[in-house]
C-alpha cells in the first residue's frame, strides 16, 4: 500500500513544478561557443534533477556529409569516419544543444542550415530545393486545431512555411484524443502550446506564434498582417462568425484561404489572391446577414448559417445520421481521427501548391474515399408498381354512372348554375385529408353530383383498404353540406358503399325555403379558416368542460360517432410514447418511408405548384432545427443507419413535445368498421374541426397510431416485422385502455387540441379542372 500522507508533499510540489512549465512552447537554443550560452548549459546540467540528455551528433552530421555529397556511401567506412570526426572537432561545440523545459530534455543537434539540409533531404525532388526556399519565406495561418494540428504538423515535417501562426482557445479534453494525436499527460493543456511543442520537437528552428484566445475581433488583423501580411489562412474553426469575418478581411487583403471539412474529404480553396472578387465561400452565404451571426443566442437561430457553410445535402451518411441524433444521443459533431489525419495531410498538399501558385483553382471538392474505393453496388432492381392508377376520366365517369343506374330522372330536382357547382366545389376543396391526397373527384351529371374516390391519389402505405381516403371523403361532405344550406340548396344525399371504392355518394338540390341555421353560418364561415396546424405552444392551456360539452354536441350529430378527450397529463405522456413510436415506424419501413418523402412531402415550393397537392415543407410551422431534420428524412441511407444504432430520438422529440404542449387529445370512434363508418367519422371530425376553429382552437389530426394499428389487424403479408406487430397489437391495447374505449368501436380519427395562433402558411388545392367535370344529359 501507498503511504499518501508520505507522498502527499512531494506529488504537489511536482505538480506544481509542472504547472509552472504549463503555458512554455518555445525551447532554449544554446551554442556552446558562446560563452552566456555555455553558462546556462552548465546551469541546465547542474539544476535539473532528472534531466534526459540525447546526444546523437556524430550521426547527424553523418548523415549531413552523405546529403551534401551523395557519393559519400561509397568512401570506405574508416575514410568516412574520419571525415565525420574532422568535421565534428570539439564535439560539445558542434551545432546546437536545445533544452525542452516541459519535458526536461536536453538534444544536441545540427545547427540550423545544416538542420534544415538534413531535415528537407527526403523532399527531394517532389518539392525542389528552390521551391523549399520559395516555402521557407511563406507565413501561414492555422485557425481550429484539431484537423489544424494535423495540418500544422505536416507542414512542420515538410518545412512547407517559414512562419507558423495558430490559433485555438480551447484547452485539451479527454475526448478530443480521439482525433488529435498527443498523450493524456497534455489533458487541459491548451491546443495550441501542445502543438507548438510538437513543432519544436520535430524542428526547434521553426517559428510558431501561438493565439490562445483564439481569433476575436480584436486580435484577428494581428493574426493576418501582424509581422507581415499571412500568404496562407487555414481555417479549420468550428465558429461559423470567424470563418465568415476571417474571409471577409481575408479578401479585402487578397490572402487565399483553404478549409478541409474532415467529412467526405471536403475541400474548400478560395484564391482571394487572384480573384479579388470572389464571392466568400463560393457565393453560398450570399443570402445571409452574417453580421447578425455571433449575436444569435439559439441553435435553432444559427441552423440557416450553419448549413450554408457546411452543405448539409452533401455530408455522409453518418454524418447526417450524426446531425440527427445531435443533443439526442450524441453532445457535439463527430470527427474521427483517419478523416482528420487525411485531411491534414491534404490540406499540407495543398498549401504547398497554393504557396507555389501550382494550383490557382477555386472550388469546394470531394475526395470521398467511401466512393473513390468501395465495393461494387449490386443493380437496383426496379419493382413494377403494383395496382397502378390512373385518374379518372369524364369517360370512364360517365360509363360507371351509365352502367350502374346512378343517372335516372329525379323529380323536381334543381339544375345547378355553374356558379353554384363552383361554390360548392370550392368548400369541398378546403377539406383535409391525409397527406393532403385530396383523393375525392366530382362529376355533375343530369342534376346530380356524384362524389367518386380517385384511386390513383389513394391506397397510400397509411391508407390501407382506404380508410383516410373515406375519412377525408366525409369531411368533404361535411363542408358540401354546410355550403348548401348557406347557399339556401336543400341537399338530398346518400352514401353508395355498394359501388365503393369508386363511387361514394350522390347528391340532388332543391331550392330551400329555410335560412340555413346559426350553426351552420357558424360552421361554414370556419371553412376557409381551418386549417391543420402542428404548433407547440409555448404554455399548455386548459380545455374547458364548456367547449368539451360543445364538441360533444357536435360530433354526437352524426349517428354512432362517439368523442373521448384526455387531459391529465401523464395519460397524454403515454399516447405521445405510442405516437413517437409508430412515427418511427413510419420512417423504418422502407415502403412507409419512400410513400412518406415522395408522395406526401413536396420539398420546394415549385414542387408543391407543380403537383398541387401533398405536404409542402414550407407549411409545417416547424423551426429551422426540425425543418433540418425532415429535410435529411429523404436520405434512405441516412434512415438504415439511423435503425441500425437504434437512433431516431431526435425526431420523438419534436412530437413528443406537439403532444405534451396540448390541451387535449381527443379521439373519435364509431360502431364497426364498415366504409360508411369512417366516411361518417371524417363528417363528425370535420364539424368538429370548424366548430373547434370558430372558438379559436388549433387541430392537429395524429393518426399515425390509428392507421398502423388497422393496417397490423387486417394486413396479415405485410412489410411489418413481427417485433414490430407485436408492439402494435400492445399498443392499440394500451391505446384502449388510455381512452377507454368500447368494445364495439373503432378508433378512427386522434387529434391534438390547443390554443396556438393560426398557421401563415396552408396546404395546397388542386386547381377544378382536376376534381370536378360536368357531364352530358
Amino acid at each position: 500500500m501507498y503511504n499518501t500522507e508520505a507522498l502527499s508533499s512531494p506529488l504537489h510540489a511536482l505538480i506544481a513544478q509542472t504547472q509552472k512549465s504549463k503555458d512554455l512552447y518555445k525551447p532554449l537554443i544554446l551554442r556552446l561557443s558562446d560563452q552566456e550560452d555555455r553558462s546556462k548549459f552548465e546551469q541546465i546540467i547542474v539544476q535539473h534533477n532528472g534531466l534526459q540528455v540525447f546526444d546523437t551528433i556524430r550521426d547527424q552530421v553523418a548523415e549531413f556529409l552523405k546529403c551534401i555529397k551523395p557519393t559519400a556511401v561509397s568512401i570506405p567506412k574508416d575514410e568516412f569516419q574520419n571525415a565525420v570526426s574532422e568535421k565534428l572537432g570539439n564535439s560539445d561545440e558542434y551545432g546546437v544543444w536545445v533544452y525542452y523545459p516541459w519535458s526536461n530534455k536536453l538534444v544536441h543537434l545540427l545547427d540550423e542550415a545544416e538542420f534544415i539540409i538534413v531535415r528537407t533531404n527526403r523532399n527531394k525532388h517532389k518539392i525542389t530545393e528552390k521551391e523549399q526556399q520559395i516555402l521557407s519565406t511563406k507565413k501561414i495561418g492555422v485557425v481550429g486545431l484539431s484537423v489544424g494540428q494535423s495540418v500544422s504538423l505536416t507542414l512542420a515535417m515538410e518545412r512547407g512555411f517559414g512562419e507558423l501562426r495558430i490559433a485555438d482557445f480551447d484547452e485539451l479534453d479527454l475526448s478530443n484524443i480521439n482525433r488529435i494525436r498527443t498523450g493524456v499527460q497534455n489533458i487541459t493543456l491548451k491546443k495550441t502550446v501542445i502543438v507548438a511543442r510538437e513543432i519544436a520537437e520535430i524542428d526547434p528552428f521553426l517559428p510558431v506564434a501561438c493565439y490562445d484566445k483564439g481569433i476575436t475581433d480584436e486580435n484577428i488583423e494581428e493574426f493576418l498582417i501582424g509581422n507581415g501580411k499571412l500568404d496562407l489562412l487555414i481555417d479549420e474553426c468550428d465558429s461559423f462568425d470567424i470563418k465568415i469575418n476571417a474571409r471577409k478581411i481575408a479578401k479585402q487583403l487578397q490572402i487565399p484561404v483553404l478549409m478541409e471539412g474532415s467529412d467526405r474529404g471536403t475541400i474548400d480553396i478560395e484564391r482571394f489572391d487572384l480573384e479579388p472578387e470572389r464571392p466568400i465561400l463560393h457565393g453560398m452565404v450570399d443570402h445571409l446577414d452574417m453580421e447578425k451571426f455571433k449575436d444569435l443566442k439559439t441553435f435553432d437561430e444559427k441552423v440557416p448559417y450553419i448549413t450554408a457553410v457546411t452543405g448539409f445535402e452533401t455530408l455522409s451518411t453518418r454524418m447526417k445520421a450524426s446531425a440527427v441524433e445531435l443533443m439526442s444521443s450524441i453532445s457535439t459533431w463527430p470527427q474521427l481521427a483517419s478523416a482528420v489525419t487525411f485531411g491534414g495531410g491534404v490540406s499540407a498538399d495543398l498549401s504547398r501548391k497554393i504557396l507555389l501558385n501550382s494550383l490557382k483553382v477555386s472550388g469546394r471538392f470531394f475526395l470521398d474515399l467511401d466512393e473513390l474505393i468501395s465495393d461494387p453496388v449490386p443493380e437496383a432492381k426496379i419493382a413494377e408498381p403494383e395496382n397502378l392508377k390512373t385518374p379518372l376520366s369524364i369517360e370512364e365517369l360517365t360509363t360507371f354512372i351509365k352502367e350502374n343506374n346512378l343517372d335516372l330522372p329525379v323529380e323536381n330536382s334543381k339544375q345547378l348554375s355553374e356558379s353554384e357547382l363552383n361554390l360548392l366545389v370550392e368548400a369541398i376543396k378546403l377539406a383535409p385529408s391525409g397527406g393532403n391526397n385530396q383523393p375525392w373527384r366530382l362529376h355533375y351529371q343530369n342534376k346530380r353530383l356524384h362524389v367518386f374516390l380517385d384511386e390513383s391519389t389513394a391506397l397510400a402505405y397509411l391508407d390501407p383498404q382506404f380508410v383516410s381516403s373515406y375519412t377525408s371523403i366525409g369531411a368533404a361532405i361535411e363542408n358540401l353540406l354546410l355550403k348548401a344550406a348557406t347557399l339556401k340548396l336543400k341537399a338530398e344525399w346518400k352514401l353508395t358503399p355498394e359501388f365503393a371504392p369508386k363511387h361514394l355518394a350522390i347528391f340532388t338540390f332543391t331550392d330551400s325555403n329555410t335560412e340555413a341555421t346559426n350553426e351552420e353560418i357558424l360552421l361554414e364561415k370556419q371553412i376557409p379558416l381551418r386549417h391543420t396546424n402542428r404548433k407547440s405552444p409555448a404554455q399548455r392551456t386548459e380545455l374547458s368542460e364548456e367547449y368539451i360539452g360543445y364538441f360533444n354536441d357536435l360530433v354526437s350529430q352524426t349517428e354512432g360517432a362517439k368523442l373521448t378527450f384526455i387531459k391529465d397529463l401523464t395519460k397524454i405522456k403515454e399516447l405521445s410514447e405510442i405516437a413517437t413510436a409508430t412515427d418511427l415506424f413510419r420512417i423504418f419501413i422502407p415502403e412507409a418511408h419512400e410513400d412518406f418523402i415522395t408522395r406526401e412531402m413536396r420539398w420546394t415550393v415549385a414542387q408543391t405548384n407543380e403537383a398541387q397537392d401533398g405536404i409542402g415543407i414550407h407549411t409545417l410551422d416547424l423551426n429551422n432545427n426540425d425543418l433540418l431534420g425532415i429535410r435529411l428524412l429523404q436520405n434512405r441511407k441516412m434512415i438504415d443507419f439511423l435503425e441500425e444504432i437504434e437512433g431516431g430520438g431526435a425526431f420523438n422529440r419534436l412530437l413528443s413535445q406537439q403532444f405534451i404542449s396540448s390541451s387535449a387529445i381527443g379521439l373519435i370512434t364509431m360502431p364497426n368498421n364498415e366504409v360508411t363508418s369512417w366516411i361518417n367519422c371524417g363528417i363528425a371530425a370535420e364539424k368538429l374541426w370548424l366548430g373547434a376553429t370558430s372558438k379559436g382552437l388549433q387541430i392537429h389530426p395524429v393518426n399515425v397510431p390509428l392507421l398502423f394499428f388497422y393496417k397490423n389487424s387486417i394486413e396479415k403479408d405485410t412489410t411489418i416485422s413481427e417485433e414490430r406487430r407485436q408492439y402494435l397489437t400492445n399498443a392499440e391495447q394500451e391505446l384502449n385502455l388510455i381512452f377507454d374505449k368500447p368494445e364495439n368501436q373503432t378508433s378512427m380519427f386522434m387529434f391534438r387540441i390547443f390554443e396556438a395562433s393560426p398557421s401563415p402558411e396552408r396546404t395546397i388545392r388542386k386547381s377544378n379542372n382536376k376534381i370536378f367535370s360536368i357531364g352530358r344529359a
